[in-house]
This record gives C-alpha cells, structure tokens and sequence, in this order.
C-alpha cells in the first residue's frame, strides 16, 4: 500500500478513501471508519476500515477526521441566456470551475441556447473543460412568451418560438415531431414555462413519456394550476412562490407591505396541503428556489413579499413529506450551498433534509437518480470531502477539502 499526497487534479485508475466518515440519505447517522474503493469512476466497495486488505497498486488518501458526501446538485442554473456577451464561453466556464471546486458535481440549465449548452454539456462529461456534469432543458411555452427579449437573445441566427429547443406550442402543434427535435438537441428534459392549459400538458407529458423525455415545469403555467401538473405526471415544478397559483390567479395588494409580521405569512397563505398530498402521490418534486426570491426582495424591498410565500410555502411542504431538490434561479450570483442554508434557517430543514435535497433528490429530479446522488457501490464516484460535519451547522457544507467529480481528484 502506498500512501499519496493530493494535486489540485488527479486521475487514477484506482484508489481508496480511508478512515472517512460518510453521511447521505442511506446514512442519516454518520457512518465512521469508512474505505470507499473507487476503479476508474466508479464507486465499486465500501467496507469498515482494515476489513480488507488493498494491494500496492492502489493509491490510498488517508481522510481521517473528514467527512464524506455526495457530490452537491443545482437544480436551477442558466448559463446560456446570451452567449455572445454577459454568458460568454470565458466567463461562463470560469463560474463551472469555481462551482467545482466548490462540489457541486451536476447542474440542470432550466432553459438557454442549446446549441451552446450541448458544447459545454460534452465538454464537461468527457473531461475537457473542469465543469460540474451539465443536464438541460430544451424549453417550450405559448406563442405570447416568446415575446421575451431573452428568447430572442438565446435564439440568435434563428427565429424566437421556431427552434428545436426554444419552441411555441398550441394544441394544433405536432407534439410526436417537437418532442422528438427537442431530444435530438441532447437536452435531458422539456421545461414548460407558461400559457398551456391542463388538457395540453397532459399530452405533451404523456408524448415526452413515450419518447423517455422527463418532463420539468414552472409550477403555474396560466392556465395549467399546480395540481394539474402533478395529476399530468411532471416530475418536478419550479418556484415555490407559484404554489399560491393554487387557488389564486393574483397576490392580494395587502401582501405587498413592507415588514409583515412572520404571523401574517402563517395566516394568510394558504395550506396546499391537498397539493402537497397530491405531490407525495405522483412523487412530483418541488424546485423551490428560495435563493432567487430571497435575492429580489434584498435588492427591492417591494418584493419582499415573494420571498415571504416562498419560505412560507416549502416550509409547509417540507412538512407535509413533499420531495425538495436545491435549485438556485439566481444566475449564479450566489450557488446552492446557499440554497441549503435558507432551508435550514428559513424553511425549517434539518441539516441533513438539506444535505439530501442537494444530493439524491436533486439527482432525482434530473433523472440521474440511479447514477450519482448517494454514496453506494456502482454508482458514479461524484463526492465531496468535508473538513467539519455538516450536521453539527449547514454552513460546513463550505469547509471543503477536495471534490471527486467521475472518480477525478480535484482539490483548489
């Protein structure tokens, strides 16, 4: 056995983690005296510390007083918005490395210029640029979206409403033929963002089925309510704050004051807890992005408010058993770490709920559940190590000591 010191990168055939204490949604209590073997970049055992003995050949990385998680995921970016000036190529791959070393391990783009998306998304899974693993969306809404100066600028050299990934939908529209050029841009999933009906995205869920395209939407489509989303089979719905859209087509004027009491929140926003029974059932997720609200109402005080329902409302669904993932919405000014302390502090989590929607139920949510997301034999080697125990104070998920991205060493 020999023992070998960390580089900034490395990759090896083989090697083991020894003396390491793991903690994921299998091991809730900290499991201590842990050897995690990994073969190229695979997890392939995990066994208590001296039970086997490894031969010369592999390299073993003593992490003893360390602890070890899944690799963290961000289930809400967007990176390719303008590719050609504020999401340019340098800037945008700077933001992926420092996410990175950070460990966060995959990201979900909730909508961009795909064909930018998928240069970067290769280059990431093969090795070439030093990036978390990149899954996105191929996005579709009404006609009337498309309107927004964003489409126009992730549409370049194309037409708003008319690209394979960036398409207007109606109920005349060719469903089997959308579906099938939004998979071919390589996009993970289809995100419906607005202006679709109940009966609509019915059909576009149940084509994206057919064709093994995951289906992700904003939680209010206007028309389409929360609970039409979950009955239809989406498998996670964005913006906690739309959850109100429930039984409400607008916020009332009095939601709107500065500084309400915390009181005022408990009774006025409405409980859901039928929605949220009904998510349990259709094992929909709940991407909640509390990151992005929390960041406009300390930029605007007038939107306060929404921050407000969006805390409210994931709390009251963490309660009632719903499955939260940590996406952050907020272009990357800030990343999901800071995600999970908002769930903590404001949403009532307990560290290690927090620790599990930045891992499995992240992993869920994009559809990756069964390769990354936890720390079990023949899944991938995405891993984080931790100088302190995320239990004892969420803030610790920051005190990082290296990240293994693919069985990849990278420590800053």
């Amino acid at each position: 056995m020999r023992l070998v010191p960390v580089f900034s990168q490395l990759h090896l055939p083989v090697y083991a983690l020894t003396h390491v204490t793991i903690i994921d949604v299998n091991h809730k209590i900290p499991l201590e005296g842990q050897t995690v073997l990994i073969r190229e970049n695979m997890i392939e055992r995990i066994f208590p510390d001296g039970k086997i003995s490894m031969p010369d050949s592999v390299a073993l990385f003593n992490m003893n007083g360390k602890f070890l998680v899944p690799g963290l995921i961000d289930t809400h970016v967007h990176f390719a918005t303008d590719p050609s000036e504020t999401d340019n190529r340098a800037s945008t791959l700077k933001t992926l490395q420092k996410m990175l070393f950070t460990g966060i391990t995959s990201v979900r783009d909730m909508a961009g210029d795909a064909r930018t998306l998928s240069g970067i998304s290769r280059d990431a899974r093969v090795g070439d640029i030093i990036s978390p693993d990149i899954y996105y969306s191929a996005l579709m809404a009404g006609p009337a979206f498309f309107d927004d100066p964003r489409t126009v600028i992730s549409t370049r050299g194309g037409v708003a409403g008319q690209m394979s990934y960036m398409r207007a939908v109606t109920d005349s529209t060719n469903l089997v033929l959308a579906i099938a050029e939004a998979k071919g841009t390589g996009a993970s999933g289809i995100k419906l963002y607005a202006d679709f009906s109940a009966p609509l995205v019915m059909k576009i869920v149940e084509e994206s089925k057919k064709q093994h395209m995951m289906v992700w939407a904003h939680a209010w489509l206007s028309p389409a309510k929360p609970s039409d989303l979950v009955k239809a089979g989406v498998g996670s719905i964005s913006h906690a704050k739309m959850l109100v859209n429930e039984v409400m087509d607008t916020v009332p004027a009095s939601w709107k004051k500065p500084d309400l009491p915390d009181e005022f929140w408990t009774d006025s926003v409405p409980d859901n807890h039928f929605l949220f029974a009904l998510m349990r059932e259709h094992h929909t997720i709940l991407d909640a992005t509390l990151a992005t609200y929390k960041k406009w109402g300390r930029e605007e005080p007038r939107n306060q408010y929404l921050y407000e329902i969006s805390k409210t409302m994931t709390a009251r669904a963490y309660k009632d058993g719903v499955k939260i993932c940590t996406g952050t919405d907020d272009d990357q000014e800030g990343f999901v770490q800071n995600e999970m302390e908002l769930l903590v502090n404001d949403a009532g989590f307990s560290p290690i709920d927090a620790l599990i929607a930045a891992t499995q139920n992240g992993a869920d949510a994009i559809g990756i559940g069964t390769k990354t997301g936890s720390i079990e034999i023949k899944k991938t080697a995405d891993l984080l190590v931790l100088d302190r125990n995320p239990l004892n104070n969420i803030k610790n998920i920051k005190t990082v000591y290296l990240v293994i991205k693919g069985g990849r060493i990278y420590k800053n």
